[in-house]
């Protein structure tokens, strides 16, 4: 238990087992009173320097005046119980927090998805040049909240990595448009260099999505204006990595050990939880891969800013994809298209419905899962696009998804959900089952129109399913 042999124990002061050797003085204070059953744990010293918890059962033998002649008693380590329940206090505390976390980020979710909604869409017009900077500040503002929440939910549920093929060519070619704006906004060059065709990458998407982000967003704020961010992507070996490289003022030696540290932040008080790169950590890890961290060295062998990498193991052979001709998918099609929104926060389909208007899309809206089944199952309505929140009072998405599956299995294909808490136990293991394409709010207008497109083009080129 200790690492000693009987007789270096027996030679051994047993002062020196004690974490702090003054306790040893109060315990016998303590033991001279203790009545028989009545046990103390104590921190002891194994030999090796590790630190070990004891529960020490020690009573005070007696002779016929009453004086202590001896003691007499017994120790036991208990240092994994303690570990274990001090773990299983934890798993609760983080599962109460998930719960609470989830209902607030549903809350916030709606109202930034709004706010990002009018925003990108009122900076696609034309406006002053001291309008568009108030409007890219609460688009800036808006996006910054959402990666907050994220991390938060990420951080407090701790969820389990939903894996599937992801062909790493349009994921890679949507995120970065996704990003470019951003960094064009901080005044940051946005390099890429991307070795991603034909590759399968078997990961969970919004995780890794989100991984790239948020290391990509912190090597915008590290480059500061003016400065540079490269990332670049290609299969190594087995490997896949995935490099974000800064030329910002690199990280500090004293910071490195600590970088992965939850809720560690060299930021100012306001401007940053300390969880982004703790998530991110995590989500990688899930996927079998880990992310290494060094200062970056130009060929000017001067180091300069900070570089990441991201392994992520490839399978075994990796899966080649072959891809015919893109469709075009062009918003303007021959023939109008339609779409149904269906959401209760009326904020979200206002803002929702100026953005297809604009696109020339036939906008219908439904406020609740009730009026769109009216409309799909007993209207028999024909339309390209179904864009429905998940979590609605009385008749929800998921009981949406279910109607449909049942009653027109060929709208299934032009079915897109958009939630604020994808990592709920309901909302995850309903997207885990039926492979459904969902949008986690607050989304940004980009990558809205690119799903969009893609859905009403499939829509004009497919036969609908038959469910016997």
């Amino acid at each position: 238990m200790l690492g000693y042999t009987a007789d270096e124990l027996l030679a051994t002061n047993i002062s020196t087992l004690y974490v702090e050797p003054t306790a040893r003085r109060r315990l016998i204070t303590d033991f001279e009173t203790r009545s028989r059953g009545a046990s103390i744990e104590v921190p002891w010293v194994r030999k090796d320097g590790r630190a070990i918890t004891t529960r020490v059962w020690v009573y005070a033998g007696r002779d016929e005046s009453g004086a202590i002649e001896y003691f007499d008693g017994f120790v036991e380590d208990v240092t994994v119980i303690r570990e274990t329940e001090l773990a299983l206090r934890q798993a609760e505390k983080l599962a109460s927090l998930g719960e609470l976390v989830s209902g607030v980020a549903h809350e916030l979710n709606n109202p930034l998805s709004a706010m990002l909604l009018f925003a990108e869409d009122l900076l696609g017009s034309e406006h002053r040049p001291e309008e568009r900077e108030a409007l890219s500040i609460i688009a800036q503002q808006a996006r910054r909240s959402r990666s907050i929440v994220r991390d938060l939910l990420s951080f407090a549920r701790n969820r389990d990595a939903v894996r599937e093929p992801v062909d790493a060519v349009p994921f890679f070619d949507q995120l970065t448009r996704t990003l470019a704006p951003q960094l064009n906004e901080a005044s940051v060059t946005f390099h890429t260099r991307l070795q991603v065709d034909g590759i399968v990458l078997p990961i969970d998407r919004s995780g890794v999505e989100q991984v790239i982000t948020n290391l990509v967003i912190n090597a915008s704020q590290a480059a500061r204006a003016g400065g540079n961010v490269w990332l670049s992507a290609r299969p190594q070996g087995q490997q896949f990595a995935i490099e974000i490289v800064d030329d910002g003022g690199g990280v500090p030696d004293d910071v490195l050990p600590h970088i992965f540290e939850p809720f560690f932040t060299t930021k100012p008080m306001g401007q940053g939880t300390g969880l982004g790169l703790s998530v991110s950590r995590g989500v990688i890890q899930q996927h079998g891969g880990w992310i290494e961290v060094q200062n970056r060295v130009p060929p000017s062998g001067v180091g300069i800013g900070a570089h990441f990498t991201v392994w992520i193991p490839l399978p075994t052979p990796t899966v080649v994809v072959e891809r015919a001709d893109d469709v075009a998918t062009d918003a303007q099609a021959e023939t109008q298209r339609r779409v149904l929104i269906v959401d209760d926060e009326v904020t979200i389909r206002q803002a929702l419905t100026r953005f297809y208007t604009r696109r020339g899309w036939a906008v219908t809206q439904a406020e609740d899962g009730a009026r769109a089944f009216e409309r799909l199952i007993r209207g028999c309505e024909p339309f390209d696009l179904v864009i429905s929140d998940m979590k609605m009072p009385g008749f929800s998405g998921i009981e949406l998804h279910a109607a449909l599956r049942e009653m027109r299995p060929d709208m299934l294909d032009h079915l897109l959900f958009c939630t604020g808490e994808v990592d709920s136990p309901a909302v995850s293991a309903f997207v885990a089952d039926t492979n459904c394409r969902v949008l986690v709010k607050p989304f940004d207008l980009r990558t809205l129109a690119s799903l969009s497109d893609d859905i009403a083009a499939k829509r004009s080129s497919t036969v609908p399913r038959v469910v016997s």
